[in-house]
C-alpha cells in the first residue's frame, strides 16, 4: 500500500492493493475508485472556494449558514 500523508494533519490517502483509494480524515475512512476520488476532491475544492468567498462577509464570531437543514 502506498500512502500520502502529512505528519501534522489528520488526513491520509492510500492506494490499496485492491486498487481503491482510501481517504482517511481522523477516524473516518472513505473508499474510492480513482475517478470517484478525483470527482470528490474537485467537489470539495469547489465548496471550499465558495465558503472562503462568503466567510469574510460574516461576523467573525458566528459560523456562516451553509443551508437550511440541520445535521446533528
Amino acid at each position: 500500500m502506498h500512502s500520502l500523508n502529512h505528519r501534522s494533519s489528520p488526513t491520509a490517502l492510500s492506494l490499496c492493493t485492491c486498487g481503491k483509494l482510501h481517504f482517511r480524515y481522523g477516524s473516518i475512512t472513505l473508499h474510492f475508485e480513482t475517478n470517484e476520488f478525483t470527482s470528490f476532491a474537485s467537489a470539495v475544492a469547489h465548496l471550499h472556494a465558495q465558503y472562503r468567498e462568503m466567510k469574510p462577509a460574516q461576523p467573525t464570531s458566528s459560523i456562516p449558514p451553509l443551508h437550511n437543514d440541520f445535521f446533528h
